[in-house]
């Protein structure tokens, strides 16, 4: 087995750090209506390239990373070097094909559309 000082020799004299950053649950607002769950995800110090939205099996998941300038520092120097991660169970009735994502300020907005199957529907009644 080879020691740590073997690899490090290996590699030009220096060994390989690999730095996980934390990942924090965002703070998340949810609001329902007749045709769509929306959520509001703060998200500070993320812009569009460093997010990216899944929704598979049922699990909507959110991950925003924070962008760093070539320093490593983080460009705002306000916030901690973290990124974001948070999991969302979705009900049986939402349009995958038709949730939007958009970011402004700061701030994640999900659409979630419901499909026309699971909306409430008034049923007329006929005179007969």
């Amino acid at each position: 087995m080879e020691s740590q000082s073997d690899l490090a020799n290996r590699s030009n004299g220096r060994i390989e750090s690999v730095q996980q950053r934390e990942a924090i649950p965002p703070v998340v607002d949810v609001y329902e209506n007749v045709d769509e769950l929306l959520l509001l995800v703060d998200v500070p110090g993320v812009t569009n390239d460093g997010i990216d939205v899944q929704l598979d099996k049922g699990q909507l998941t959110i991950l925003a990373k924070r962008r760093e300038d070539a320093a490593g520092s983080l460009v705002a120097g306000e916030y901690r070097p973290s990124d974001y991660l948070r999991i969302f169970s979705v009900p049986q009735g939402i349009d995958p094909s038709k949730i939007d994502a958009q970011l402004s300020g700061g701030v994640l907005r999900l659409r979630l559309p419901k499909s026309e199957a699971v909306k409430p529907r008034r049923i007329e009644v006929k005179q007969g």
